[in-house]
């Protein structure tokens, strides 16, 4: 009786060098996925192509920037911007054999924007050893990303105001973090906010009163499983994919504004829910990516 041949995978886009802070999520899973599968003996040039982002195309296309289109309007981009970066998202989703989204939000975008409806749901991994919950600092939120306005940092600072007695460290890179720091000063919250630059968030997370991650558009949120699986308090905008694992209490909807903002972190703090659900491990992971290369290679 013959068998079919184990799937083999091969990764578009270049190669990845080791993570470190300074870097994004998707080089972060880039480097884990690269390691994993040639640990696993699964890393072959001649495998199934998989793009780790829509634009690098591939058999399997995996959304890591969830749809061009949903994140220009949440920015409020002119459409003109990035004509050409949702031309190579629509024709690599076009030519894809498979499409992944990161969460249920994204599965419904690439259904309402691109026309895939039949787009297969797969959520991160939690990709790192998490520390212990360490003697939590209770008056200190986290904000964790880069690029800060995506993040939402304004709406946070905004809702500082209605927390006088929390404190908030920023981690993470931004081009204009002049600005930000300037926009501190002048809401009179310098005393109260630090930024502490592209660091690792682990044991900063671990220590945290709370996550907050008041995100205009997020596809997924790595941050945000991290904070689920730590037992940390999070905060989550509704329209951040890792918000569907969170109780409804710890769901923030943008219209809400900084006040609501302020009232959910309250609400939080004094009755934290547990997350509803938490993300596969790395091996399920890879056991469902190398499952539907399997299916392409049939």
């Amino acid at each position: 009786m013959s068998t079919n041949p184990p799937a083999r995978i091969r990764l578009t886009g270049g190669t990845f060098a080791p993570w470190s802070p300074h870097q994004g999520g998707l080089e972060r899973f880039g480097a884990w996925l690269q390691a994993t599968l040639r640990a696993r003996g699964a890393l072959d040039g001649e495998g199934v192509s998989v793009g780790v982002r829509a634009r690098f195309g591939g058999q399997l296309v995996r959304c890591a920037d969830g749809c061009t289109r949903a994140w220009a309007d949440a920015m409020s981009r002119h459409p003109l911007r990035d004509v050409w970066r949702v031309h190579q998202e629509r024709r690599a989703l076009r030519q894809a054999e498979f499409v992944i989204a990161l969460s249920p939000k994204g599965a419904d975008e690439l259904a309402r924007l691109y026309g895939r409806e039949d787009a297969v749901v797969l959520v991160n991994p939690l990709l790192t050893a998490l520390p212990p919950r360490a003697p939590q600092a209770a008056s200190r939120l986290l904000c964790v990303g880069h690029g800060f306005e995506r993040r939402g940092l304004d709406f946070v600072l905004a809702a500082m105001h209605d927390l006088p007695d929390l404190e908030l460290d920023v981690l993470g890179r931004d081009r204009e973090i002049a600005r930000w720091r300037a926009a501190v000063e002048a809401m009179g919250l310098a005393g109260r906010v630090r930024f502490l630059g592209a660091v690792d968030a682990g044991a900063h997370l671990a220590s945290a009163a709370a996550l907050v991650h008041a995100a205009r558009y997020e596809p997924w949120g790595n941050i945000v499983a991290e904070a689920a699986a730590m037992g940390v308090p999070a905060i989550v905008s509704d329209v951040t994919g890792a918000a569907c694992m969170l109780h409804p209490d710890h769901r923030w909807a943008l219209a809400e504004g900084p006040g609501g903002l302020a009232a959910r972190v309250r609400a939080a703090l004094e009755r934290p829910r547990s997350a509803l659900w938490l993300p596969p491990s790395e091996s399920e992971y890879v056991d469902s990516l190398l499952a539907l290369a399997a299916r392409v290679q049939r």
